[in-house]
């Protein structure tokens, strides 16, 4: 009986210890000397469980093929599109990197998530491969704003608008690198958004 109790206890905590490491996964994909590297927030619950970011739906895979960024990837499963995109370096004539600059915070409402000063500086030291990019393409007002903040760059609400829409484009530099805001890839009624995103090439 103490057998089954101590079995079931340490199976417990196994289970719970799978789950705190599935739940930390980091799926950041930056290759070597890349030319531009995208950044958004941070991985939502289901990135997490398929292991690939963007596996929702094609409106980002579909931006970027606008964007004359990647070429068609509409053949590959959504789970796929990450690796063979990002890992693997096919489907783009450019080495194209990804990261999330809190990509330890799961969560899916990005209006729970809030990066501390210093989180774009922290990314840049732990993941070296992205200062080596030419171009930085930020996804979103706060890692704009986090970038912004820790760079002395064009925040989100410095960018002019004009008619209604916010003109999306470079703000500034770190080093050598040109760093772009970018409005965020799905779920926004911004239009035309592949014109920002035809910046990095």
């Amino acid at each position: 009986m103490n057998n089954c109790i101590g079995i079931t206890i340490l199976l417990n905590i196994l289970v719970f210890l799978l789950i705190d490491t599935s739940m930390s996964k980091n799926l950041n994909i930056v290759p070597e000397d890349p030319y531009v590297v995208l950044i958004a927030l941070n991985p939502t619950e289901e990135a997490i469980k398929n292991n690939a970011v963007f596996s929702r739906d094609k409106g980002f895979w579909n931006l970027l093929r606008q964007a004359d960024l990647i070429h068609d990837v509409s053949k590959l499963l959504l789970t796929d599109r990450a690796i063979e995109v990002f890992k693997n370096q096919k489907y783009s004539d450019k080495k194209i990197g990804f990261a999330d600059l809190l990509p330890l915070v799961v969560e899916t409402d990005s209006q729970k998530v809030k990066p501390q000063k210093g989180s774009a500086k922290q990314l840049l030291e732990e993941v070296p491969s992205i200062s080596k990019a030419r171009k930085i393409g930020l996804l979103g007002q706060k890692v704009v704003d986090a970038f912004a903040t820790d760079f002395n760059l064009t925040k989100w609400s410095e960018l002019a608008v004009i008619q209604g829409q916010r003109q999306f484009g470079k703000i500034g530099t770190i080093g050598d690198i040109e760093i772009f805001a970018l409005p965020f890839p799905v779920n926004n009624n911004i239009p035309n958004k592949h014109i920002f995103y035809k910046l990095l090439n």
